[in-house]
């Protein structure tokens, strides 16, 4: 049965045990941002702005790991899920960017290729100990970067979108190298924080 509450998974030393009444409100909450992904990625098609829904996805990103936590239901599963649909909603967003303002995909290439090593060291840890990696001020700041490099981007502004993608692309270089100090290395919270 694929959602039984004795469900367990053995990672190395580590136990994941699945409580569908536990995961399933945290994951849907998670994934439910994938869909303001997908509508700021037809705005960006559409050469509409993307300001009010780009703070609304950062806000609900930052929100659902607090709430959950205050509720003591953030789970290794759902923390696994946030990194996912953190990676697809940049992607998919990053690649209408790039379609519709061509002098912006240089740089996104590097932040495709950051997003891949650092996913790839992230995902390599995760199958070596069972603990999923939270970047904290690392992502953070990537991410932010990334924000303001989108919003720059598709205002057209070629000068504007050179410099914002050189700092966004500095900045994620930079951050991604602690993703790959300590893999394999088991935590005592259970959890990879960077």
């Amino acid at each position: 049965m694929l959602f039984s509450p004795s469900r367990i998974r053995y990672y190395g030393n580590y136990m994941m045990k699945w409580n569908g009444t536990r995961e399933i409100p945290g994951l849907a909450l998670t994934a439910a941002r994938y869909g303001m992904a997908e509508h700021m990625a037809q705005r960006v098609r559409a050469d509409e702005p993307i300001v009010a829904q780009l703070a609304t996805f950062v806000a609900a990103d930052i929100a659902d790991g607090a709430i959950l936590r205050k509720f003591d239901a953030d789970t290794p599963a759902r923390r696994l899920a946030d990194g996912v649909v953190d990676h697809l909603s940049v992607a998919r967003v990053g690649f209408e960017v790039g379609n519709t303002h061509p002098k912006a995909k240089p740089y996104i290439g590097i932040l495709a290729v950051r997003a891949a090593l650092v996913g790839g060291a992230n995902l390599l840890h995760l199958i070596k100990t069972g603990e999923v990696t939270k970047g904290r001020a690392n992502q953070k700041a990537t991410n932010l970067a990334m924000a303001a490099f989108a919003l720059v981007a598709t205002n057209g502004n070629a000068k504007a979108t050179h410099i914002t993608g050189t700092i966004a692309s500095a900045i994620a270089i930079i951050t991604a190298i602690p993703h790959f100090r300590d893999i394999g290395t088991t935590h005592s919270r259970g959890m990879r924080e960077l």
